[in-house]
């Protein structure tokens, strides 16, 4: 038995699953769909927003050049979409940081410990430490 494959119409945007292409017609138009490049699987797996970005775009690389001319200020200008990029990035990298910041201040004690034990001190022993000399 042959897999579904997805098909969006380039006019309207509707998409469907079928198993042949000759019964991929748009309801809506009766035009014949485009097959996406995308498996059913992996199309399946993607959120709604990721879908509709999807579609948008192959819809949008195969419309006329007159459509894709009209639309290319909106890619150039499009800050609001950069600036949420960049906030989302900014975000991962400071929890990230937090994540290094506590591994180093783990090791910092660690080490110390080590030295603290390999020189025979005590830990309750800071009277080397309060004049800023390493044990």
């Amino acid at each position: 038995m042959r897999e579904l494959s997805v098909y969006y119409c380039s006019k309207c945007g509707y998409y469907g699953y079928y198993q042949l292409q000759r019964n991929a017609v748009c309801p809506k138009c009766k035009v014949e769909m485009t097959a996406l490049s995308v498996s059913y699987q992996d199309f399946m797996d993607l959120s709604c927003e990721a879908r509709d970005e999807l579609l948008s775009r192959h819809i949008i690389e195969s419309s006329s050049p007159y459509v894709q001319r009209l639309l290319a200020p909106h890619k150039v200008n499009n800050n609001r979409e950069i600036i949420a990029r960049m906030g989302e990035r900014i975000t991962e990298l400071e929890i990230e940081n937090e994540k290094l910041n506590q591994t180093i201040e783990w090791m910092h004690q660690t080490i110390w410990e080590l030295v603290r034990k390999n020189k025979g001190l005590a830990p309750d022993d800071t009277t080397n430490f309060n004049e800023g000399t390493d044990p």
